[in-house]
């Protein structure tokens, strides 16, 4: 299930930190906390185990798409004073939804705060998105940046590394992470575990540095970390089913902190 939040900024100088992807998340579990604090409590700190034991929060959220957005002094600010939307999506409508939107009813407000600005918003409305129709052939955009990684080892030590969108063994990692979300969704093994994800390669070498960006975690705190993303266009090809997956669930990792959520027709 998808949800659409209208947002109102409560000053008219509002601005939000440009890594907002953390203090955002926090923000989400935050409003779940209100009506449900053991479940929200218990997704933050642990979530739903995978079957390589990896867990998984099963939520995702969009970029901030906010009007006539400029940047000033490393924050985000609107060029007008239309509402701020945001989109959240999660397949797990009995938990994750119903006690967002409970929590919502509890107090309206949301605040995204990081080291440069805090941002106060009242939530004007929330609305339930149309699924689209999942066909074996589908086109896609990025609604937020897609993080794919893995562990390697370098200098003797294992590290994160971040999948470029040129790396061969990309697709085959986006693949057995939609897997991996399908078998917690619906307990058990996909039966037909086809999807392939295509990207433009051709908008990635028209836009060149344009396509990849690296993001603060944390940002400004002992616990920064730096996570690399991109952003283009791509065809998926495969299960109907694996595809409803990407949409609620989102591509690739770190779902639950604004990362690869995805538009489909």
């Amino acid at each position: 299930m998808r949800l659409q939040l209208s947002l109102i900024p409560l000053n008219p100088k509002t601005a939000v930190p440009i890594n907002y992807n953390y203090p955002l998340s926090a923000a989400i579990y935050k409003i779940i906390g209100r009506a449900a604090p053991d479940y929200a409590q218990w997704l933050h700190d642990h979530g739903y185990v995978g079957p390589t034991e990896r867990r998984m929060k099963l939520f995702t959220f969009s970029r901030l798409n906010i009007p006539k957005v400029r940047m000033e002094h490393g924050t985000l600010i609107a060029g007008d004073d239309r509402p701020w939307l945001l989109q959240i999506a999660s397949p797990m409508e009995d938990e994750f939804v119903q006690n967002f939107v409970l929590g919502l009813f509890e107090s309206q407000k949301l605040e995204i705060g990081g080291p440069r600005a805090v941002g106060r918003f009242l939530i004007e409305s929330v609305e339930a998105l149309p699924m689209p129709v999942f066909r074996e052939e589908m086109r896609g955009k990025t609604l937020s940046p897609i993080v794919a990684s893995t562990m390697r080892d370098y200098q003797g030590k294992l590290q994160p590394y971040y999948y470029r969108p040129t790396d061969a063994e990309l697709p085959e990692a986006i693949r057995k992470n939609l897997l991996s979300k399908y078998e917690i969704v619906f307990g058990k093994a996909c039966s037909v575990p086809e999807i392939q994800v295509q990207f433009d390669m051709d908008y990635y070498h028209r836009k060149q540095g344009k396509v990849t960006r690296l993001w603060r975690i944390k940002e400004g705190t002992p616990e920064e970390t730096r996570v690399k993303s991109f952003e283009m266009p791509f065809k998926i090809r495969g299960n109907p089913e694996l595809m409803r997956i990407a949409w609620e669930c989102g591509l690739g990792d770190k779902n639950s902190l604004g990362f690869g959520m995805v538009a489909l027709w």
